[in-house]
């Protein structure tokens, strides 16, 4: 496959257009509803055809954070693999009757820069149909698996476009999961005869890095205080503070895994065992909403 396939466009000849809302910025949670083994890039976890040797926990683990969401009144988007919605046709039903947005989270969890524009395409069909059929309601935002729409020349934005999507929370400003000149705040990026929101999570600087702070190991190992003061400084300026959460990252009985890179190890598994009563305190201080609510909100900054 070569680079040309998975780019559309310079990014100089694209419209990008900063959105703020007039007010403090909300609190929004994401959920990406994947099972423990749907890991990107690994010769085995990474490959559909073995999916179904695991054993699978999701339904217990995304039952139980749904019930955490509605002990505090919270409302989130959640994301749902296609694969996920055709074995689990409950669990998008049950969020949506919980009064979540659902969103699509590609079919079986291959990174948008690895497939051309019609792969992706097929893919994102694929993932929807299977989505709205077992929730009974319209699935219109995305996120791709591991922030994999890098930067707003990337061809799936287009292809998310045509297919009907309003937004997609996919990019951030962090390499190598991002460029850094990507926003950090949501946008409009407008092409040729086609437009789309961009909502990036939440990120911030630590020691020089510039680093995911709204999920994965960040959100579950960095003091609350750095955390709480990065979400306050985006909120203040009229941006919504985007935070993630995986069901798996709340299951106290996760599989070990082996064959992992010790790198993916520690991105997959480093601060696991304190999430649980993190997110308990994190939902206690505020109440979260979905990225529709923060949707509406969103205004063009003036030039």
């Amino acid at each position: 496959m070569t680079r040309a396939a998975r780019i559309l466009e310079p990014v100089s000849q694209l419209q990008i257009t900063p959105l703020r809302a007039p007010g403090r910025g909300p609190r929004v949670l994401t959920i990406d509803a994947e099972d423990w083994f749907h890991v990107c890039g690994h010769r085995e976890y990474s490959d559909p055809a073995r999916w179904d040797g695991y054993a699978p926990r999701i339904e217990a683990t995304l039952g139980r954070l749904f019930d955490l969401l509605a002990a505090g009144g919270h409302r989130a988007t959640v994301f749902f693999l296609g694969w996920i919605a055709r074995r689990y046709r409950d669990l998008p039903r049950e969020a949506a009757r919980r009064g979540h947005e659902i969103g699509v989270h590609g079919d079986v969890h291959r990174r948008a820069d690895s497939l051309t524009a019609e792969q992706f395409r097929e893919d994102l069909l694929r993932a929807r149909d299977s989505i709205e059929a077992a929730a009974g309601v319209r699935a219109g935002v995305h996120r791709a698996a591991e922030w994999s729409i890098r930067h707003p020349g990337a061809a799936a934005l287009p292809v998310l476009a045509s297919a009907g999507f309003r937004c997609d929370a996919s990019m951030m400003p962090v390499p190598p999961l991002g460029r850094r000149s990507n926003l950090s705040g949501p946008h409009r990026i407008c092409g040729e005869g086609w437009s789309l929101v961009e909502i990036p999570p939440l990120t911030g600087t630590v020691l020089g890095l510039r680093l995911p702070l709204g999920g994965a190991w960040p959100f579950r190992i960095l003091p609350e205080r750095r955390l709480e003061a990065a979400e306050t400084a985006v909120r203040e300026r009229g941006e919504p503070a985007v935070f993630t959460v995986h069901p798996w990252e709340l299951d106290a009985a996760h599989p070990p895994m082996p064959g992992l890179s010790p790198i993916q190890r520690t991105v997959h598994f480093l601060g696991l065992g304190g999430l649980p009563e993190r997110l308990h305190r994190f939902l206690e201080r505020e109440r979260c909403v979905a990225l529709e609510d923060a949707l509406a909100g969103l205004q063009p900054v003036p030039a």
